[in-house]
Parts: C-alpha cells; structure tokens; sequence
C-alpha cells in the first residue's frame, strides 16, 4: 500500500529538493495495472487511456477525463473497479475528484467531486447509525447549503429551435437578472424528455456563476413534498418554511406532483408569497399547462400565472440533428452524415432518447470494435427505434413533407394555395404514387378528401419539373432520402 506523502519524499531524494509532481502518476498507473486485470483491452483502450492524473494530496487523487460523456460512463461501469483499486493502492482513506474538459477549445475544465454514493468508503454504517443518519438528514441540509444542480446543464450544451425559443430567450433573460424581471415565476411546460429540466437548471447554474454568494436551490416536487412531512414528523416545519425562504433562485420541478396535496401547497403558497414580494426568482416546471392540472388550489395557480408560461414542444427535424452534433461534439466523436440523419428522423418527439441513441452507440462501438455504419446503427438501436423497421405508407411521406416545408399537417390537407404549401402537397401526392401501393382515391382522400383528378394533375406537374432538372428535383431527391430513411 503506497502512501502519498512517502511517494513524494521519495521523489524529493531522487532530485535536487524540490517536490515533484509525479506521485499522482505512480499512483494512476498502479491503479491501471490492477483494473487492466478486470477488463478487455479495447474497452481499457476507449475510457481508461485518456484519462490523465492531475493531482494527489493526502488520499485524494485528481483525474481528468476529456467530457461530461467520459466521466457518466465511467461512473456507471467502472466506479466499483476504481474504487477497489484506489484503496488498494492508496489505502482506506481515498477519496477520487474528477475533473471535466469541458472548453476543449481553450483547456478550460470544471472539478467534480466523485458522487456521495460512489465515494470511498472509510467505515461500516450499521443499520442503527443508517437510520440515525436519515432521521438528521433534513436538519444537516438546512446547516450546509447544496444547490443540488448539475453542472453539465448550461446554455452552451442548449440547443435552441422553434421548439423551444420562448422558454429559451425567457430563461437567458432571468439567468442574466433574476428576480427582477416580467418572467417572475417562470413556468415551463412540455413532455418528458424535452430539456426542461436542463433549461431550468442552466439558470441555476449561470445565476451561480455570475453572482457571487447567490443561494440556488434547485428542487424536485416529490423532495419538497417528501421533506415537508419530515419535517412536520421531526418537529422541524419552522425550520423549514425559514430555510426556503432565505433562497434567492427557487427551482421546482414537475409541480404536477403537488396535485392534491393540501399541506404541501399551502406551505408552497406561503413560501412562493415571500419570496415573490422579496424580488427571488421562482422557476417551475410541469408536464402540461397549469390550468390543466387538477387538484391545484385556484389560489396557486394564480400565482404561478402572475408571469410567464412557456411550452417546449418536441423539436423538428432541423433542431434534433443540431442536438445529435451537439452530442457528438461533446463526446469528441464524429458520425456519417445518414447515420445521424437516421436517428434525427426515428427520435422524433424525446430529446433524452436522442442523446441515449449516441451513447448506445459509441459504447457499443467501443465494445465490438466496428464501424458506425448505417446498418450497425439500426442492428444496435433497434430497441429504442421501435418503428424503424415500420412499412412505408402515406402517413411517413406527410410527416416527411411537413417537417421539411415547416407547415402543418392541417396546412397540407388544407385549401391554401401559398406557393410551399401547394408544392409540398403536390410533391407528397407524386410521392405518394411512386414509393407506396396506395391507389389514386386512397392518395387523395388523405391529402385533405380531393379526387383523383386532383392526384393526377399533381403527379404530372412534378414529373415534368424533375425531368427539366430544375431546382424542385434537389428537394424531391432529399424528401425522398429521407422518407427512406425511416422506412428502411
């Protein structure tokens, strides 16, 4: 068992009396004599070769990993042979921090602390002391503040489309002047998995980064309701509502979950009271519009209406791909171009699933040592593209059309005659008789109950532009490319 302290006199004997700064790299590379035992050599050769010490003080040795991606795998997969490791080589007391590149342009690089759960464990906790400690937990959170935000949640790793603009330009708004603005509270609604939370948290994040000593609480609904009973149970609720209403920027997610909890939205009703009249900024978010939800007391919800309600709808074509890059970006990693446009259009309405499809497959690809082709993409995420293998029929070709003209699918079905929308139903109708087995009624009546004539006409206007050659045949091309896309 090495012991810092002695690496570094060694070190010191071997020079000229200055402390050296190899020790973090002896002890590193004794760490990866003992994991290389447990793994194979391509995946010791994906995650573990570009880690490089940074620092060893006392127990506490400091590495850098070259991305958010990097450290989440590693902590999910390898913590418990890190650990192992790290103890043996160093001793009970070892402690790992991870630090993040998080500019690769610039070096720059945020420090984490390895997570509590994961951390190197000193001592047994006997099943007495455990409950001790649940029973405290709620009076030592009100003595040390933690702002529970996660730090790879910022506007740089935001991508911002038609989608999500209004939330988006609210939110950049109130990180740069909280509490003193329209937006006050903010409410962000939309499904699951289409970034509220990371919006919600890059204000809590930017909030902290520019002004010094500003107290940035974000929160779950479920964990305020759960500690509001703690709470009540331990006697603490003075505690309580004083400790929530000394927070500068609140952030609560999925406020649904209040939805018929009396107690706990009489208390919210008091906080939110004081904070508001005291200029803190309020940030919230639901799974649908406030009025929507039932057993929420009228009274609260006009509070949460006293500001700004903004949606953020699933994104479009346009919008995912930029997400997919941006994923890429931060892995280090590029994809084929039909690669990534496979996934932007089988990923349709779930950000979270998007950026799942890249980490599947990068840890898939540092597992079998393959190409990212298109047809290891669909062997690899065929569980979560359940319709990739779907049939092509007149519903893929109208969704196709409306995502590329950015119209409606009442827009194409319609009777407007503005110049894209007439000739992105025509091209669907064209489309429509070259790519399915529909029959001309069947076309027509889908595109908004026309006959057949109508049909017949919209396939000889295409077909004579796509045999002048003209600019339309770039677009049919691409609209076709990318209906085989899903189809395929």
């Amino acid at each position: 068992m090495l012991n810092a302290d002695s690496i570094k006199v060694q070190e010191q004997q071997k020079g000229d009396g200055r402390e050296s700064s190899h020790a973090e790299t002896h002890v590193w590379n004794s760490c990866l004599e003992a994991i290389r035992e447990h793994i194979n050599p391509l995946a010791f050769q994906t995650w573990f070769s570009p880690i490089k010490p940074l620092g060893l003080s006392g127990g506490e040795l400091t590495i850098e990993v070259p991305s958010t991606f990097f450290y989440e795998w590693i902590e999910e997969h390898y913590s418990q042979f890190l650990n192992t490791a790290l103890k043996k080589i160093i001793g009970p007391e070892a402690r790992l921090m991870y630090s993040i590149v998080v500019d690769k342009s610039q070096g720059q690089a945020i420090t984490i602390q390895l997570p509590l759960q994961n951390a190197l464990p000193g001592k047994k906790v006997t099943a007495g002391e455990d409950e001790k400690k649940k029973s405290e937990s709620f009076e030592r959170d009100l003595e040390r503040f933690e702002t529970q935000l996660n730090s790879k949640y910022t506007f740089d790793t935001l991508i911002r489309g038609d989608c999500n603009s209004l939330a988006f330009a609210a939110a950049k708004s109130i990180a740069q002047n909280p509490g003193q603005n329209a937006f006050n509270p903010l409410v962000i609604y939309g499904g699951v998995g289409l970034g509220k939370t990371h919006m919600m948290q890059a204000i809590g994040n930017t909030v902290r980064q520019e002004r010094e000593g500003a107290k940035v609480l974000y929160v779950s609904s479920e964990k305020f309701a759960i500690d509001f009973v703690n709470a009540i149970q331990n006697g603490k609720i003075q505690e309580f509502s004083s400790f929530y209403r000394t927070i500068d920027v609140l952030i609560i997610d999925d406020i649904q979950f209040f939805s018929g909890k009396e107690k706990t939205q009489e208390e919210i009703f008091h906080i939110f009271n004081t904070l508001h009249q005291s200029n803190k900024q309020i940030i919230l978010s639901a799974d649908r519009p406030i009025k929507n939800i039932k057993g929420i007391e009228d009274r609260l919800i006009s509070r949460f209406n006293w500001g700004l309600s903004a949606d953020i709808q699933p994104p479009d074509y346009e919008t995912r791909k930029a997400i997919i890059l941006s994923k890429l970006l931060q892995s280090g990693v590029d994809l084929d171009e039909n690669v990534i446009e496979f996934i932007a259009n089988n990923i349709t309405d779930n950000v979270r699933e998007l950026e799942g499809c890249i980490v599947k497959l990068l840890a898939a690809q540092s597992l079998d040592n393959q190409d990212i082709d298109l047809s290891f993409t669909k062997i690899t995420l065929k569980d979560i593209i359940r319709h990739s293998a779907k049939q092509l029929n007149l519903d893929t070709i109208e969704k196709v059309i409306c995502e590329f003209y950015a119209i409606t699918s009442n827009d194409l079905k319609g009777k407007s005659k503005k110049k894209e929308i007439a000739t992105g139903r025509q091209i669907a109708m064209y489309l429509a008789k070259q790519l399915t087995e529909s029959s001309l009624k069947t076309i027509g009546l889908h595109f908004g109950g026309r006959d057949h004539s109508t049909v017949i006409h919209a396939v000889n206007t295409i077909t004579k532009r796509v045999e002048a050659q003209g600019e339309d045949q770039g677009r049919i091309n691409e609209i076709r490319r990318r209906i085989e896309l899903i189809s395929m």
